[in-house]
């Protein structure tokens, strides 16, 4: 140990622990401090948020990994891994291991954490007091292989609890081949997130995921003699089942606070410092603390928490106090966006309710508005307003007078806000507390990657929800904003062919359609289909709605097939026998569809199209035709008089689509795409790029 340095012991190395002792090495924590930590699991800190991924398979277990075992050696931290402190002996200043290990302290951090709450029923346990095989919480990579493992051969599994928690396993245990039911005690969905109206729409948007769920079911009862075969309800049903997770909440941790004689009340409390009033060396944070009667479960709070105590700590602002949060998130819900902020229904007659539900197309919109400032929301389904509504309640800006545009795009085509119109000091990532000037700066000073923006600001690396929107900011910040260069340096050379580069060079690298192209189309092709697309000059066509939720069919079409039919409509033919409904999704249910149509020759260069799309048969569509300027150039295509010469009734319909916005992209390298308000006009065999205010009607395929 270095002379003249304090012993930091800190009992935790989950998010909280490692975050806090994180906060103290940026606050020159190195120089002060001889730093040891005592975490349970035999890993670095991970994130616990992504192990919704890890059941699923989507993620790798190291791919959630935060600091791995060798960070703290580079760290100068003593990390005793796989070890529990089992006791604090306050009086000697010492923090005892599992294995007999001690480490001496001057200062003591207390960041234990939570485990899952597994009501103590009748059936949960064998004679011998242990856990029934099949019974599992979910809280740990450890908890994630053993269901893995244990889900071999099984066909049924129960997730107890319609929360985030249980939402999210009951996803990745379906992804594992069981049949999944989610028991929920409460009448609705997430009722600690959502009101029963979003809890209801969202109870719907689940089950279209084929889970099953069960509201009003009360747990009585583990039937199995040496191993689960059943659950038993309050109301006298069964359901049979081999696995059983419990998602019913989680208890803070705080048994060695309680055993060493803090007070502990609902979890170990602390004063605005993150420090117990029963001993001054002691400090705590995470879900293992009580602040003022509250206990925080979600990341945000937690980072809030950690920024005092570090600050405290290590004397950089001794007089910093933590006041509690707002409890605020975004994330997606078994692939279902959601944002949720502060209360969920009125408590007082001048609260102001603005409202909108449209169950059937799963999206449900509220906010509650007090003296003109945002209090609370729920965004399910559809979230476009989602940043600048989150930067509203977090930064009590006052709201507009007119409340609908808070929700709506009236008398104009749908836009998301730009992100010239976000401002510096709105939050971009919920988690670590990361806004639009943070990551602007990062760019000007020389960062100009994704993953160098993340290595400095963490934005993005936990829950994941903000991903895409950080990308975006990286991009724009690069392409000539803020006195940034427009693009890099001549000597860092662009991928891609000369195609490419041109398109660069006009309309940047944004990474805006980055997850609808990639992760929600390609995706789901299988490799044969991808190649058959790849060998051939045709046109690929997938749907998805306005969220980028995608169909799972999709088709390959001739380039000629696309028609403009004036400066805002665009065409397509249906034949006989293609399905059109599984192709497009049912689009008399959800008008709002998205288009994409690739030239997989030559550059690769593509179009993606959002709008509203109806399908008309053949017929109808002729008489809408008949006094368009452009019914010869359509009606008359060689190609389409071909096909009906040979059988007229092989064209059945047409898909009409009244297009609100356009999306450029390059297909060969997904990344390099820029969005583009109606300044494309179409060729026939390939897209080029010209400027323009729509979609001419002089631009027609020829």
């Amino acid at each position: 140990m270095k002379r003249g340095k304090r012993n930091l012991v800190v009992i935790g190395n989950g998010m909280a622990g490692a975050r806090t002792v994180e906060e103290i090495l940026a606050r020159g924590g190195a120089e002060l401090f001889n730093i040891a930590m005592f975490g349970s699991e035999p890993f670095g800190n991970y994130n616990r948020i992504m192990l919704s991924g890890v059941l699923d398979g989507s993620h790798e277990a190291a791919e959630i990994v935060l600091n791995p075992l060798a960070w703290y050696g580079q760290n100068g931290i003593r990390l005793h891994s796989g070890i529990r402190a089992t006791h604090i002996l306050r009086f000697a200043r010492r923090v005892i291991g599992s294995d007999g290990s001690e480490e001496p302290y001057d200062k003591l951090i207390i960041a234990t954490g939570s485990r899952s709450f597994i009501p103590p029923i009748p059936g949960l346990t064998q004679n011998d007091g242990s856990m029934k095989p099949g019974i599992f919480g979910f809280r740990s990579l450890e908890d994630c292989r053993r269901m893995a493992d244990y889900a071999h051969g099984k066909k049924r599994a129960v997730v107890i609890g319609g929360g985030l928690l249980g939402l999210e396993c009951a996803h990745g245990l379906q992804s594992l081949g069981l049949e999944v039911h989610v028991m929920h005690r409460s009448p609705y969905l997430m009722n600690q997130q959502l009101d029963p109206a979003a809890g209801a729409i969202l109870r719907l948007l689940v089950e279209k995921k084929d889970i099953r769920v069960h509201v009003g079911m009360d747990t009585v009862a583990v039937l199995g003699d040496d191993r689960v075969s059943g659950l038993e309800f309050k109301n006298g049903e069964t359901q049979e089942c081999e696995l059983v997770v419990f998602a019913t909440g989680i208890r803070p941790n705080a048994e060695i606070a309680r055993q060493c004689g803090l007070t502990v009340q609902l979890a170990i409390v602390v004063n605005d410092h993150m420090r117990s009033d029963d001993d001054p060396h002691i400090y705590a944070v995470g879900e293992c603390i009580q602040h003022r009667g509250q206990t925080y479960g979600l990341v945000a709070p937690i980072w809030e928490q950690a920024k005092v105590l570090a600050d405290h700590i290590t004397g950089t602002n001794s007089s910093v106090a933590y006041h509690g949060s707002k409890v605020a998130t975004r994330l997606k819900v078994a692939g279902v966006e959601l944002a949720s902020m502060g209360l969920t229904e009125p408590v007082e007659q001048r609260d102001e309710i603005v409202q909108f539900s449209e169950p059937r197309h799963g999206t449900y919109k509220k906010l509650i508005i007090r003296d003109g400032r945002l209090i609370g929301g729920i965004l399910l389904g559809e979230s476009s307003k989602a940043a600048y509504l989150l930067h509203a309640f977090e930064s009590g800006t006052q709201l507009p007078e007119e409340r609908i545009p808070l929700l709506f795009d009236i008398g104009a085509p749908p836009k998301r806000v730009t992100l010239e119109q976000i401002p510096l000091d709105a939050q971009v990532c919920n988690c670590e507390h990361v806004n639009k000037g943070a990551i602007v700066e990062c760019v000007k000073s020389g960062r100009r990657t994704i993953e160098a923006v993340r290595e400095a600001t963490r934005a993005g690396l936990s829950c994941g929800s903000c991903d895409a929107m950080v990308r975006e900011i990286v991009e724009w910040a690069c392409g000539g904003q803020n006195g940034t260069a427009s693009r890099e340096s001549a000597d860092e050379a662009l991928p891609g062919s000369d195609g490419e580069h041109e398109l660069q060079s006009k309309f940047g690298t944004s990474f805006q359609a980055l997850t609808f192209y990639k992760h929600r189309v390609l995706d789901h092709l299988n490799s044969e289909m991808q190649e058959f697309i790849a060998l051939r000059e045709m046109m690929f066509v997938g749907t998805a709605d306005r969220n980028g939720n995608a169909d799972a069919s999709f088709r390959a079409g001739h380039a000629n097939f696309v028609k403009v039919l004036d400066e805002r409509t665009i065409a397509y033919p249906e034949f006989r026998g293609n399905g059109v409904m599984s192709s497009m999704g049912n689009i008399s249910e959800n008008p709002h569809v998205g288009l994409m149509f690739i030239d997989f020759e030559q550059d690769r260069i593509g179009l993606h199209v959002n709008g509203n799309a109806r399908i008309v048969e053949h017929d109808e569509f002729v008489r809408f035709m008949q006094d368009r300027p452009t019914a010869d150039v359509v009606l008359g295509d060689s190609t389409l008089t071909d096909l009906r010469s040979k059988d007229p009734a092989n064209l059945e319909r047409w898909v009409i689509v009244s297009v609100d916005e356009a999306y450029m992209h390059c297909s060969k390298h997904i990344p390099l795409m820029k969005k583009v308000e109606r300044e494309v006009s179409w060729g026939t065999d390939d897209v080029k790029v010209k400027g323009g205010d729509y979609f001419g009607a002089d631009k027609v395929p020829k």
